[in-house]
C-alpha cells in the first residue's frame, strides 16, 4: 500500500515538474446561420502555411486534432458548397476546445487594368498602396477564336476556268447583251424613300481589315487564311484568294468611335468613414462620347463590397433629338475631371479599390 502512494506521489511530482508536449484541438464548423458544416475539409497549418493535419467534420460539424505540439496555428476549412473560413489559435500549455470557424462563400471580383468592351467601358482597378494596376487577359485572348479550315477550293491565280483565247468572241457577245439587260433594268428601278429608324435596322457587314492592291482596288474582308504567297479573304460576295505580290498595304479597319480613359491614377483622400476619388479623363476617340461617367468601387481584404458611387464629369453642353440637355457630354481630345466621395459601409476595413468609366453614343 505504501508503495504504490509512493508512485502516485512520484507521478504527481513529475506531472508538475515536466507538463506533456502535447495536446487536443477541438471545435466546429458552421455557417454565418449558426449551423454546422458536415463533411467539410479542416486543415491544420504552421506558421510557414505547411500542412501539419487534416480531418473531416461529423455529422454536427465538429471536428478534433490529437497530439499537437505548442506553437501558433492556422486552422483553415473548406466546403464544397458552403465556402471556407480559417481561425488563427496559440497553444501554450493546454488543450484548446470549443474553437469556432465560421465559413461563407465568396466570389472574387474580376481585378482588371484597362479593358475597353464593345458597351463603351473602360475599366481600371487598383489596389491599395500600389501604382501598378493590375494584369489582365490581353486584347487578343478576349477576341472570338476564328474556326480553322482544313482545305479550302481556290482556283490558281494564274489558270483560268475556260480558254479565253477561242471563246473572246462569244464573251463578248454575252457582255453587250448583260449591260443591255441591265440598262432596261435600271431605268424601271425607283430608289424608294426609306426613314433612318428602317435604315439603322440593317446590319452592314463590319470587316476588320482594308487591302489595297497594285491595280488601285480596294478590297473589305476578314483573312480567313495566311501563307507564305496567298490570302484568303472573306468578303461580302464570298472567299478571295490574292497573291501576296499583289498587295501594296494591308491596314487594320476600325470604325470610328468615342474611348475614354484614365489620364494617371486616381487621387484619393482617405478618411475612416469615406474615401474622397479625384483625378482626369479623356476622350481619346474620334467621335463623342455622350454621358460619360465615372464609377469606384471599395472592397475588403474578403472581397466584400464596401462602398460604391459614381458621378457624371463635366463636359460639353449637348441638346440631342429626344430633347434631353446634358452638359455630361466629351468631344474628341476633350479632357474633364471628376471629384466624389464614396461612403465606407458598416465602418468596413477598404483594402483595395476600382474605377471604371462609363458612356453611351447618342444623337
Amino acid at each position: 500500500m505504501i508503495r504504490s502512494f509512493r508512485s502516485l506521489l512520484i507521478c504527481f511530482v513529475l506531472g508538475i515538474a515536466f507538463p506533456k508536449d502535447n495536446y487536443k484541438l477541438s471545435g466546429i464548423v458552421r455557417t454565418a446561420d449558426g449551423e454546422g458544416v458536415k463533411k467539410a475539409k479542416v486543415l491544420l497549418l504552421n506558421n510557414d502555411e505547411q500542412e501539419i493535419k487534416d480531418e473531416k467534420t461529423d455529422r454536427k460539424g465538429k471536428f478534433k486534432f490529437k497530439k499537437i505540439a505548442p506553437g501558433t496555428y492556422t486552422i483553415k476549412a473548406e466546403h464544397k458548397s458552403e465556402g471556407s473560413g480559417d481561425q488563427r489559435i496559440t497553444i501554450t500549455d493546454t488543450d484548446l476546445e470549443d474553437i469556432i470557424i465560421t465559413i461563407s462563400a465568396v466570389k472574387q471580383p474580376e481585378k482588371v487594368a484597362v479593358i475597353e468592351t464593345t458597351s463603351g467601358t473602360t475599366q481600371q482597378a487598383f489596389v491599395d498602396g500600389l501604382d501598378t494596376p493590375l494584369k489582365t487577359q490581353s486584347a487578343e485572348e478576349l477576341l472570338p477564336q476564328v474556326r480553322q479550315f482544313d482545305r479550302i477550293d481556290r482556283l490558281a491565280f494564274e489558270d483560268t476556268f475556260f480558254e479565253y483565247e477561242s471563246n473572246l468572241r462569244t464573251l463578248k457577245n454575252q457582255i453587250d447583251s448583260l449591260k443591255n439587260i441591265v440598262a432596261a433594268f435600271e431605268k424601271k428601278q425607283e430608289m424608294p424613300n426609306l426613314s433612318r429608324a428602317l435604315l439603322d435596322l440593317i446590319k452592314v457587314p463590319e470587316y476588320q481589315y482594308r487591302i489595297e492592291l497594285r491595280n488601285g482596288t480596294v478590297v473589305m474582308g476578314d483573312i480567313l487564311e495566311e501563307s507564305d504567297s496567298t490570302l484568303v479573304l472573306k468578303t461580302q460576295i464570298g472567299k478571295l484568294v490574292l497573291k501576296k505580290e499583289m498587295v501594296i498595304r494591308r491596314d487594320k479597319h476600325e470604325e470610328p468611335s468615342p474611348k475614354i480613359v484614365f489620364l494617371g491614377d486616381p487621387f484619393v483622400n482617405i478618411y475612416p468613414d469615406r474615401q474622397i476619388f479625384s483625378g482626369r479623363v479623356k476622350n481619346i476617340g474620334k467621335k463623342r462620347a455622350d454621358f460619360v461617367r465615372v464609377i469606384s468601387n471599395l472592397f475588403t481584404q474578403t472581397t466584400k463590397e464596401a462602398g460604391t458611387d459614381s458621378v457624371f464629369v463635366k463636359g460639353a453642353r449637348i441638346i440631342y433629338d429626344s430633347g434631353v440637355i446634358a452638359d455630361s457630354a466629351l468631344e474628341p481630345g476633350q479632357t474633364a475631371t471628376y471629384n466624389f466621395p464614396v461612403a465606407i459601409e458598416g465602418r468596413r476595413k477598404v483594402q483595395y479599390h476600382t474605377m471604371e468609366v462609363h458612356w453611351d453614343e447618342a444623337r
